[in-house]
């Protein structure tokens, strides 16, 4: 819960051991073999985690990370807090 506080307020993540880049503004948090993919909305300092699972392989399935994308794209749909730009999927504000 620390982690993501200090992400929240500061918007750094310097743990590779702990945090890793999904590409395009798309981080996931690690745990053992609890992945939790998010985003982080600058601009509100907020981080937004859209689901979790667990990791079997060395890299991270295409499908979770698709899965990822969809339920962020759902919530900045319903919330407005923030959009996710389809062209280059980064995180913006609406």
């Amino acid at each position: 819960m620390n982690l993501f506080r200090i992400l929240g307020d500061h918007g750094k993540h310097s743990n590779p051991e702990k945090f890793g880049d999904l590409g395009n503004g798309l981080y996931e948090f690690k745990s053992f073999q609890v992945r939790m993919p998010f985003v982080y909305a600058k601009e509100k300092g907020l981080v937004i985690i859209s689901h979790g699972f667990n990791k079997k392989s060395p890299k991270t399935p295409r499908a979770e990370i698709e899965k990822a994308r969809m339920i962020l794209n759902e919530d900045s749909t319903a919330s407005k807090v923030c959009a996710i730009n389809e062209q280059n999927t980064k995180r913006k504000r609406p």
